[in-house]
């Protein structure tokens, strides 16, 4: 029953949440046109980039550390992996204003307080405070919409920058928010010396450095095709091409709300025993046709719905959102088998399989893209069965 009411809280304020964000997709669509969707596309591809290199997984060592260390000397690693952050950032923007790059020192500054509140969640996550959690997304998703439409409403020119800008501020107020007012991030309660922000550096590290490979692999997959699409077609079919990818970008937010809520009762579960191996395959199995539902669901809605909801221009935009749904549809069985490695910190393992299957993505996404803009997104299919099926087997070994 916990399960099931924390699942519901993080699903009804997830959805509420990012629904924001999704219903200001037609406005943005609209107000940039085809043209300035697809510049925006590309340069918050350079933010998920940048953001591999600045956040290191953070979250995750969060998450990991609270359950196999306990509350005591949590905040030390939270200021520590902030302390790398910082400094990571510094030197991007260093190498922005050595290029005069303005707009690219908006994506890293954007990045840098993404990570700070990607914490902060994590925090709320692994402690089971799933309003608190559902409090900062609601606040990062009123900001982000208002500052947008604000900033775009005001200024005719250079509305990317703005966009950008926008995402900027509302990550910063957010953090702000979350770890001042709704957090103790300041607080004297474990005192922080040079010794243990040592020590917070290397378990940030530790955690963090393996998993490069892993987010490159995962960046790779869902966001090199911008880059790509960027060099060898128009930035109207980018757009288009975007938009459709947007619109099934729906599904993995569903798909993280219910992983979030589960996780903590998933390494519970693996903890005491009573998650077993052929339970987990068993359940990988049962999400297996339920990957092909939303697909169904977007390929019954009419053409008309898209038109209607993304505006003129964007009528090509159901084919790509189909085939997403259907390419996105495959995280459930992933996320279902790859918690286990999770888990048990195989995360080299773990960078392994998802190096493999971004390779093989990147193979076929060059290959495919010689062909048609709409070839590209099944590169995304082919390549995530593989990685279900190379975790299947692993699993079974028992790894």
């Amino acid at each position: 029953m916990r399960i099931l009411k924390d699942s519901f809280i993080y699903l009804i304020g997830e959805l509420f949440a990012k629904s924001l964000p999704f219903l200001m997709l037609p406005y943005l669509t609209r107000k940039l046109g085809p043209d300035g969707f697809g510049e925006l596309s590309y340069y918050l591809t350079w933010l998920a980039l940048f953001g591999i290199f600045v956040g290191l997984s953070q979250e995750g060592a969060v998450t990991r550390y609270f359950y196999f260390y306990g509350k005591k000397a949590l905040n030390t690693v939270v200021k520590a992996g902030y302390l790398f952050n910082i400094t990571i950032s510094f030197i991007l923007l260093l190498g922005c204003w050595w290029f005069k790059s303005e707009i690219m020192a908006y994506v890293v500054l954007a990045t840098m307080f993404q990570s700070f509140v990607n914490v902060q969640l994590a925090l709320r996550q692994c402690q089971k405070q799933p309003l608190k959690y559902i409090v900062i997304q609601i606040i990062l998703s009123l900001t982000n919409v208002i500052l947008t439409i604000a900033a775009l409403e005001l200024f005719t020119s250079d509305l990317v920058a703005y966009r950008i800008l926008a995402i900027v501020f509302a990550n910063g107020i957010t953090f702000f928010i979350a770890s001042i007012v709704l957090g103790n991030l300041f607080s004297s309660e474990y005192k922080l010396t040079k010794n243990r922000l040592k020590m917070g550096l290397i378990y940030v590290f530790s955690f963090g450095l393996p998993l490069i490979l892993h987010q490159s692999s995962f960046f790779v997959k869902g966001q090199l095709d911008r880059i790509f699409i960027y060099q060898q077609y128009t930035k109207a079919e980018l757009g288009t091409y975007s938009a459709g990818v947007q619109v099934a970008a729906v599904l993995p937010i569903i798909l993280m709300a219910l992983n979030k809520a589960v996780v903590p009762y998933y390494y519970q579960g693996l903890k005491e025993n009573k998650l077993t191996v052929e339970k987990i395959k068993k359940y990988t199995l049962l999400s297996l046709p339920v990957c092909i539902v939303p697909a169904f669901a977007g390929w019954l809605l009419p053409d008309q719905f898209y038109t209607w909801f993304l505006g003129k221009g964007y009528g090509d935009s159901k084919y790509y959102a189909v085939i997403y749904l259907l390419g996105f549809g495959l995280n459930l069985p992933y996320l279902i088998l790859v918690n286990y490695l999770f888990f048990h910190a195989k995360n080299k393992l773990i960078a392994s399989v998802t190096f493999i299957s971004s390779i093989f993505y990147v193979i076929l996404m060059i290959v495919l893209g010689q062909y048609s803009i709409e070839y590209i997104p099944y590169a995304l299919i082919l390549s995530n069965i593989l990685m279900v099926l190379i975790l299947w087997f692993v699993i079974e070994k028992k790894v």
